[in-house]
């Protein structure tokens, strides 16, 4: 499929612009749902659950996060049957695997793509359909996830995954069909819906025995695993993105007549976040390395200007400071003894460091008996879960 020049489909679209018959695509495409229905019962029922508005305002195919499938149809009449086959099921697969709501702050381009991997690589293994040539395809990527894919060097085309022809932008960003984003509420609305498609189609696939293993695996993550704690995370952040306006890089055609101009960075950029550690005595050194990955993944996702770690027990022991330039960074423990939140919040005000978010990292044995702070404060517990504000998030290995 080609890329997509326009902007990313609004799921809001409600009137479509068709200038050509769409008679026989219908047909085409109605064949395509019987022979998933009947080959591969899996993909079948998902994309007989997904209604279908067929518009020129795509350049090729989409997906809304609430699951209204859009098809070019001066396109698809390009494909065959068993292409078609191949990009229902495409399409289908990005709403069952929630790929607008898991985007996050990350470049749309860049995240089609390791999308596209995935989902592609694991229809090649289920053998659905015919692929369409020049698609986005990485041999064993179906063992991955899209987040793990990821490369923002491929949204400029610099990347091993540049899309040249390819799929296109075909996941369309997270808002409903009023066009407003969506908010907490909205989405769990569709990650519950999205799982009770999801294992209503697996039952009907597993009824007939024509549910293949990678699929069956790719179900019970789907229905079996809570929300990983850095998409909780990332939600936070989205709405702490500063400007995309950079001096650092400047425009160049401006600088040779003694003119100064900021030029836009292509990625976007969170503000100031400050993750405090727990280095008491009762965090354990395993915890401690889970706390080691998790500052390197906040600071590679969220790509802030500015990252404060505090380190507190009692009292603050140490206070370092890194961008996403650090990556990969190590942290150590810095103490041992007992165990108060207050002293890091109070270093934080005292030393006027402003942060826009702040996760404290922690197995939640201490009080939080004392004023929240006007920011906001997520806590990764891997212990108590009885903290008196702030975003609880409990994680678990």
């Amino acid at each position: 499929m080609q890329p997509m020049p326009n902007p990313q489909p609004q799921p809001h679209m409600h009137m479509p612009v068709v200038t050509h018959d769409i008679t026989d695509l219908q047909r085409k495409v109605s064949k395509a749902k019987s022979l998933l229905i009947l080959d591969h019962p899996f993909f079948g029922m998902a994309v007989s659950k997904r209604p279908i508005i067929y518009t020129e305002r795509v350049d090729t195919a989409a997906m809304a996060a609430t699951g209204q499938m859009y098809l070019n149809p001066v396109w698809c009449n390009t494909l065959t049957v068993r292409q078609l086959m191949f990009l229902l099921a495409h399409e289908a697969l990005h709403y069952m695997l929630s790929h607008s709501l898991r985007m996050g702050t990350r470049l749309p381009t860049a995240w089609n793509i390791s999308c596209d991997k995935v989902i592609n690589d694991t229809l090649l293994d289920a053998g659905v359909g015919d692929p369409i040539l020049d698609g986005i395809f990485m041999d064993g990527a179906r063992e991955f996830s899209a987040e793990q894919l990821y490369d923002p060097a491929d949204e400029d085309g610099d990347g091993p995954g540049r899309l040249k022809k390819g799929i296109g932008n075909d996941v369309c960003p997270p808002v409903g069909d009023d066009g407003l984003p969506l908010d907490d509420t909205d989405i769990r609305e569709i990650e519950t819906q999205v799982k009770l498609d999801t294992i209503q189609a697996a039952k009907a696939a597993e009824n007939v025995g024509k549910l293949p293993g990678s699929i069956k695996r790719l179900v019970d993550e789907l229905v079996n695993v809570s929300t990983p704690w850095h998409e909780i995370l990332e939600r936070y952040f989205v709405g702490k993105i500063r400007s995309d306006i950079t001096w650092k890089r400047l425009k160049k055609r401006f600088v040779s007549q003694g003119i100064h101009l900021p030029s836009h960075s292509s990625v976007p950029t969170a503000g100031t976040l400050a993750i405090i550690i727990d280095a008491s005595g009762s965090v354990t050194n395993k915890e401690f390395d889970e706390y080691n990955s998790h500052v390197n993944r906040i600071l590679h996702t969220c790509n802030p200007s500015l990252l404060h770690v505090i380190y507190c027990d009692t009292s603050v022991r140490n206070h370092e400071e890194y961008t996403v330039d650090d990556l990969p960074i190590t942290i150590k423990t810095q103490a041992g003894g007992g165990t108060a939140f207050k002293p890091a919040f109070d270093y934080i005000a005292d030393e006027d460091l402003d942060p826009d978010v702040v996760v404290y990292l922690t197995d939640g044995h201490a009080s939080t008996n004392f004023p929240q702070p006007s920011y906001d404060v997520v806590w990764l517990t891997t212990g108590s879960t009885d903290l008196a504000w702030g975003t609880v998030i409990e994680f678990k290995e």
